[in-house]
């Protein structure tokens, strides 16, 4: 395989070519262990010198040669940059084992505490990442999904870019749906992504080849975006957790950062490889004037006695349903479960419904996408003569119409009022526990008609929407389960504006409560 500047439709996409390099095969028992290692697994191997980067690089790209055609996950495979990278953290790494030597022979200093310090500038190094598709790699294509859009970006993204600087190998870029503007990750270009708890069941949307591939074990971390639900919604589908950070503290670019529903994301396998990706991501940067100064999400807890004697009498609210949205049974249950698990934890879990409507709040969000978002979408369709999808032409017409019905000036007003029935609601708690999705599994293809004879959109189906609305809410998706279709379930935590610690430590507390590391799916 070889880095692949461009991508061609549908299921033939990824650039394959084996290179003729001395790498051998790893055994299949091998293989599953690397791609089940965290991220902090990884870091802590490579600085024992169990393991070498080049050596999980090589076994990850095998990895994704092998189960690629099964789920259709990677728009590119970023073979010859990462195994350059990971040849250089290789160095890094003896460097730092020869340096420590030197250091603790002089000076009798402790040996873990020299290399740990000689590696600090780099919490990332040897790491593999996924790179969602819409997140610009410098010289290589940007579509997002439209291929008459296509473009070389002359730069990194900002969150790509302060990847690298932390050391973090990128592998494969991932699929997103056209325009990342659906609940399920298909397009024209490059086809259907599945799910690999379930192959007729969708990943979700738009961050589904992140989600699909984290699962698959390509990586132990990626990257995702989030304006309605697009880190969230795939964390759930694929039992993995997923970060919608508040508006502001993770950089974008412009003119998308300027859209107060979105934030760009760290998607992992735990709770605490996202909150260290995170804290990588996070900050102000020059590229977006509307980032802000980012304050690290401490450290977790080291085990869960002391996590409990922390959470212990907080408060938390539980809402089952966001008012009146219609919940799949299967997702309820593991819901309620992992809300009786957190009470033996000593968390006090109290049930609370908002005074929402699920019809007013996508009317609401399409009012802001039909100011916000639908107009420009337009315009570079019309501008690239581009075909696409349905869903999109659906999407675009449904939000213009709402926009046309309700005038920016009153969108403002309604989020204000959902908002203050938040506050309301988690009054006296430190979060609220709610599902993702609604429904607790989709077929992996885009809807035919997305908008039903009630007028309804189908992504009504997901529950996310209101926490990009609560624009400044810190939301953390974890897994809870696993449904009856086969497809895991999760829920997520809602912290209160910009409280970022409470939202990791509730989402840790259900990782210690719910155990879920042991679950992979069966590819």
């Amino acid at each position: 395989m070889s880095d692949s500047r461009s991508a061609e439709p549908a299921a033939s996409h990824i650039a394959s070519s084996h290179e003729g390099t001395a790498v051998g095969r790893t055994s299949l028992a091998d293989e599953a262990q690397i791609a089940a290692a965290g991220a902090a697994d990884l870091v802590r191997a490579y600085r024992s010198g169990a393991l070498r980067p080049s050596t999980v690089v090589d076994t990850l790209l095998q990895r994704v040669d092998r189960l690629e055609p099964q789920l259709n996950a990677v728009t590119e495979v970023l073979a010859d940059s990462a195994r350059a990278r990971a040849a250089e953290a290789d160095r890094r790494y003896a460097q730092a084992d020869g340096g420590q030597a030197d250091h603790v022979n002089a000076d009798h200093v402790d040996a873990e505490a020299a290399k740990t310090s000689s590696l600090a500038s780099q919490p990332l190094l040897g790491v593999p990442v996924i790179l969602k598709e819409k997140h610009a790699l410098a010289g290589h294509a940007l579509t997002q999904g439209v291929i008459e859009l296509a473009e070389t970006p002359t730069a990194d993204h900002p969150i790509v870019e302060r990847l690298i600087a932390a050391g973090a190998v990128p592998i494969v870029r991932s699929t997103v749906p056209e325009f990342c503007a659906a609940t399920v990750t298909e397009s024209r270009q490059w086809g259907v992504t599945r799910n690999p708890w379930n192959s007729e069941c969708t990943p979700g949307g738009s961050s589904g080849g992140s989600g699909a591939a984290l699962a698959a074990g390509y990586a132990p971390l990626a990257t995702g975006s989030d304006i309605g639900g697009s880190t969230r919604i795939p964390a759930c589908y694929c039992g993995i957790v997923g970060y919608k950070a508040p508006y502001g503290v993770v950089p974008g670019l412009q003119p998308s950062s300027m859209d107060w529903y979105r934030s760009d994301s760290a998607m992992g396998r735990t709770v605490d490889d996202v909150r260290v990706m995170h804290n990588v991501i996070a900050g102000q940067h020059a590229a977006d004037q509307l980032s802000i100064p980012s304050t690290p999400v401490p450290a977790l807890p080291g085990d869960s006695a002391e996590l409990q004697a922390q959470l212990a009498g907080r408060r938390v609210v539980l809402s089952s349903r966001l008012g009146d949205y219609d919940v799949d049974a299967d997702t309820l249950r593991e819901l309620h479960a992992t809300a009786e698990a957190l009470a033996n934890f000593g968390v006090d879990v109290v049930e609370r419904e908002p005074a929402w409507h699920a019809d007013a709040l996508m009317e609401l969000a399409f009012a802001h996408y039909g100011h916000m978002l639908a107009p420009s979408m337009s315009d570079e369709i019309d501008r690239a003569h581009a075909a696409v999808s349905p869903y999109i032409t659906q999407f675009v017409e449904h939000a213009l119409a709402t926009a046309a019905r309700i005038p920016l000036h009153e969108t403002l007003r309604r989020e204000t009022a959902v908002r203050d029935e938040l506050s309301a609601m988690m009054n006296g708690a430190i979060a609220l526990l709610a599902p993702v999705t609604a429904r607790t599994a989709l077929p992996a293809q885009a809807p035919i008609n997305s908008v039903d004879e009630h007028g309804r959109h189908y992504w009504q189906q997901q529950m996310a929407v209101p926490f990009n609305i609560n624009n400044r809410c810190p939301v953390l998706a974890v897994p809870t389960g696993i449904g009856d279709a086969g497809v895991p379930t999760g829920l997520q935590i809602v912290a209160h504006p910009y409280a970022q610690n409470d939202a990791f430590m509730i989402g840790a507390a259900v990782e210690s409560v719910r155990p879920w590391a042991g679950r992979r799916p069966a590819l």
